[in-house]
């Protein structure tokens, strides 16, 4: 790298807010309050309900696999459920979905035809409900407009 950066100039490693010790205190100060309010332990309560959910929509028409961990989780949107065969990045299914989803007031993240979503640590098991619920409906939305243009 020494040498290299003789050659090519400054090696630029680093950002101005990394290891800052402002952004370092208020990262220990972030961590002290998750200990505080027991949000790891609410965590662990919660997140076999949020993966529960999860799970049950591996049963959907469009979803291939439900995949997730504590509080975060993701479905793959598929095109043929039996044979896993996806759908042409073309169409954008996953952002169709997201799109479809937030119109139901659920944010969620396409990753290409995988839709992910994590909710914050304070999420309650009835919150978890309504996510599951909207995006149970966003993922049916998001079915009937890929029959409609022929896409599933």
């Amino acid at each position: 790298m020494i040498e290299a950066s003789g050659q090519v100039g400054l090696f630029g490693h680093g950002f101005t807010y990394s290891g800052h010790p402002v952004s370092a205190a208020v990262a220990l100060r972030a961590l002290e309050i998750y200990e505080e309010r027991k949000l790891y332990e609410h965590v662990r309560n919660v997140a076999p309900k949020f993966q529960q959910r999860l799970q049950a929509l591996a049963t959907h028409a469009l979803v291939g696999d439900a995949r997730g961990i504590g509080l975060l989780g993701a479905v793959e949107l598929v095109r043929n459920k039996e044979t896993k065969v996806a759908f042409d990045s073309r169409h954008a299914v996953g952002a169709k979905c997201m799109a479809l989803c937030q119109e139901r007031g659920l944010i969620v993240r396409a990753i290409g035809d995988v839709v992910a979503l994590c909710p914050p640590f304070i999420v309650k098991p009835k919150d978890v409900d309504d996510i599951f619920d909207r995006l149970g409906d966003g993922l049916d939305d998001t079915l009937a407009w890929a029959q409609k243009e022929g896409l599933a």
